[in-house]
């Protein structure tokens, strides 16, 4: 009983806490990106806003739809796991397939007419010309 360690039951707590929170993150971060959603970055160059998701593993290419209605971008794909034999016992399986949906309002305005998509590394990557024609001077007409 001499070597043996003290029991703590302060630092026990803690360690229950510290395994709480990170249980609660993991769950938090699942929800927030991943078996539902679509991750995306977007950003303006060249007179383009350009779109581009995260790669999708499996990613059906015919299941591709995309819409714009307004100025919210709608994005919908299907993913399918490559094939493993039926005999096949997980012992870890995080990524996950199916449909991906993800609707972003855009921050500027497009020509949604002119968009044009296209698949690079199983990332999605949309471009959409600037619409400038908003903008402009206004012509004032003098007052008689």
């Amino acid at each position: 009983m001499g070597n043996q360690p003290r029991f703590d039951p302060m630092k026990e707590i803690q360690n229950l806490g510290e395994q709480i929170t990170k249980q609660i993150e993991k769950g938090i971060r699942t929800v927030t990106s991943g078996a539902d959603g679509l991750l995306l970055d977007i950003y303006q160059a060249d007179g383009n806003l350009t779109i581009s998701s995260q790669p999708i593993d499996g990613l059906v290419k015919d299941s591709i739809e995309i819409s714009l209605e307004s100025n919210i971008l709608t994005i919908s794909v299907r993913s399918e796991p490559e094939p493993t034999p039926t005999s096949a016992q997980y012992h870890l399986q995080e990524r996950r397939f199916g449909a991906l949906t993800r609707e972003v309002e855009l921050p500027i305005p497009v020509k949604g007419q002119e968009a044009r998509a296209k698949v690079v590394d199983n990332r999605l990557v949309i471009s959409l010309p600037i619409d400038d024609s908003i903008y402009g001077n206004i012509t004032v007409t003098p007052v008689e």
